[in-house]
């Protein structure tokens, strides 16, 4: 639970910047439309980098290829077959907002389907409509998510608190639940002296985590 030293700040405020360039076009309360999407498909990107021509090689050689033969060469479970990346994008700006969708296209299935559940084509539409998308892509396109250097725990503390910042009006139980309280949890169960929390027949132990509203947490 020692994770105290962990300094997203930078990170967040690069991404924070990002969405400052939506100004106009969107109002702030929609930023995360467009910002959430464009993390997860940076992390992904970064995420397949190294492995990315080999799964394009040996899918262009056969588009056939099982999936999980194109797992075992990305390293993940998840790919992406097309040969654009963001910045490859960037080399075609009459074209990009197809060619942004063709990209998205060629990511496996789970991923295709966390970016269309949060219906992302329309906001590429919709930046290129308004002269956003260019710009958008090209600041997502040079930020470091890979991770080598941005660990799981860390990238979990830098999407947590972009959705927290735009999540500041939000209805309770809309937010991640504080690791505060999570560790309270933990640290309450596993209490020397306190099994009769756990053991004692009828005993029933409530912590309310304000995050999950009127429902609480067991």
């Amino acid at each position: 639970f020692d994770d105290t030293s962990i300094d997203v700040s930078k990170e967040v405020s690069l991404v924070w910047s990002v969405a400052n360039s939506l100004r106009g076009a969107y109002t702030a309360d929609k930023y995360k439309d467009v910002i959430i999407p464009m993390v997860i498909i940076r992390r992904f990107e970064c995420a397949l980098a190294e492995t990315k021509q080999a799964v394009v090689d040996k899918y262009k050689a056969n588009p056939k290829t099982p999936a999980a033969l194109l797992e075992r060469e990305s390293g993940y479970p998840f790919y992406n077959t097309s040969e654009f990346t963001l910045a490859k994008l960037l080399n075609d700006s009459d074209n990009i907002a197809d060619n942004f969708k063709s990209y998205i296209e060629g990511f496996s299935a789970n991923v295709q389907t966390i970016i269309n559940n949060l219906d992302f084509k329309k906001q590429i539409d919709k930046m290129d409509k308004n002269n956003r998308l260019y710009g958008v892509v090209k600041k997502f396109s040079v930020i470091d998510f890979d991770p080598k250097s941005i660990d799981g725990m860390k990238m979990g503390y830098i999407f947590e608190d972009i959705i927290r910042r735009f999540s500041e009006n939000a209805e309770a139980g809309d937010h991640y639940t504080p690791r505060e309280v999570i560790r309270l949890l933990v640290n309450i169960l596993l209490a020397e002296g306190c099994d009769d929390l756990l053991t004692e027949e009828g005993k029933v132990a409530t912590v309310l985590d304000a995050a999950c509203g009127s429902g609480g947490m067991l």
